[in-house]
């Protein structure tokens, strides 16, 4: 969700909130609870229960976010060992390894995170990971420092495999569409409680500002939930394959000459 969209959101719950805070004031000629104090604990229970739930939700949705994030760094500093460790075996052998490790990550970039806003993963990385453990079976391993570097990439192997799943699990929403209706009903609920214990012997400007400003912190805390459950989402502030692309720029650093065997994308060239 882009943040003008958010603003504009927040902004249409607080004007939603200042009209009913007018129309109660011109309908009604006094409170709509004659005794307030019989309507106080169904407020502070009402709203101290949606903001603890509130406030739980978040924090699980921003584990879903720093997951995510720690994940995609884990993966991408993974790969760039990787390419760091084959230089240890034959130059031939090296330049495949280093090509599938490139085409590996391209394919990250460029199509596996668009594929990762709508919970789906990229088959061309599914591609390039059976062509680089091709590799790895193909490797000579005679010396014992081959035998060591051999050991680093299956290490790495795996610990790119975390990274990615973790990745990958997370471009799943994790809060459901129940609980997306109970804070929504209990920040609806929380604002028209709000709203019944106004006075409308209040000054106008002032008892509008208090409600539209209540209902607009219901709709941040909302949109804030929104925002940390879909992290790869394009929007401000949504996790973007920076780890990767460093990575890739640091790998073509190190070998400028490398002949890359893959398109532009990641994906595999046709065979010729």
């Amino acid at each position: 969700m882009d943040l003008p969209i958010a603003i504009l959101i927040i902004l249409g719950a607080a004007t939603v909130a200042e009209l009913a805070v007018v129309l109660v004031q011109w309908r009604a000629s006094g409170p709509l609870l004659v005794d307030s104090g019989r309507g106080r604990p169904m407020v502070t229970v009402t709203g101290t229960l949606f903001t603890v739930v509130l406030a739980f939700v978040i924090l699980s949705a921003f584990n879903t976010y720093d997951g995510a994030r720690s994940g995609a760094a884990t993966e991408a500093n993974a790969v760039l060992d990787m390419a760091r460790t084959a230089p240890l075996f034959p130059a031939a052998q090296r330049d495949r390894l280093q090509s599938d490790f490139v085409c590996y990550g391209r394919a990250v970039v460029n199509e596996e995170w668009p594929a990762m806003r709508n919970g789906r993963s990229s088959p061309f990385v599914d591609y390039w990971v059976a062509q680089y453990r091709a590799e790895f079976n193909r490797l000579s391993v005679n010396s014992l420092r081959e035998q060591a570097a051999f050991q680093d990439l299956l290490n790495l192997g795996e610990t790119r495999t975390t990274g990615r799943q973790q990745r990958l699990s997370d471009a799943t929403p994790t809060v459901p569409t129940p609980l997306w209706l109970a804070l929504i009903f209990g920040g609806c609920v929380s604002v028209a409680l709000m709203l019944g214990m106004a006075d409308p012997r209040e000054r106008l400007r002032i008892l509008g500002l208090m409600v539209s400003a209540f209902a607009a912190i219901v709709a941040t805390g909302l949109l804030v939930v929104y925002f940390l459950d879909h992290p790869y989402q394009n929007h401000t502030g949504g996790i973007q394959p920076a780890a990767m692309r460093h990575t890739l720029v640091l790998m073509q650093s190190q070998e400028p000459e490398l002949h890359v065997r893959c398109s532009a994308t990641g994906r595999p060239l046709p065979s010729t």
